[in-house]
């Protein structure tokens, strides 16, 4: 696998727009109507339990997992998940363990600097 932007929200009654809609105004950086404020302390606590192998830096959780690694990063509307060779598995754990707090995800377009 190679790398993967991954963005996870919880879309509340009143959300309009669709997930390719949500991931673009999120990429842009703005906020969406209509999603709920995420229990980022819970995610990031469960993540750290799924992938012992981490560093937690201000606005930054980093694990590892087999030959790969992911970097989270987090507002109160998203987490965005940049996956890199993660393992299958392991890529599919992480989405389950996100997942797990009723949040929905979409593949985001990789920025290439």
């Amino acid at each position: 696998m190679q790398s993967s932007d991954l963005l996870f929200w919880k879309a509340g009654p009143a959300l309009k727009l669709s997930a390719p809609e949500v991931t673009r105004e999120l990429v842009w950086g703005e906020e969406v109507d209509g999603l709920v404020d995420l229990p980022i302390r819970e995610i990031l606590d469960r993540l750290k339990a799924e992938f012992p192998h981490h560093e937690e830096k201000t606005g930054l959780l980093v694990g590892h997992a087999g030959s790969g690694s992911f970097e989270a990063t987090w507002s109160w509307q998203h987490l965005k998940v940049h996956c890199h060779d993660l393992p299958v598995t392991d890529h599919q754990r992480l989405i389950d363990t996100i997942e797990s707090f009723d949040c929905q995800g979409h593949e985001a377009p990789v920025r290439h600097a």
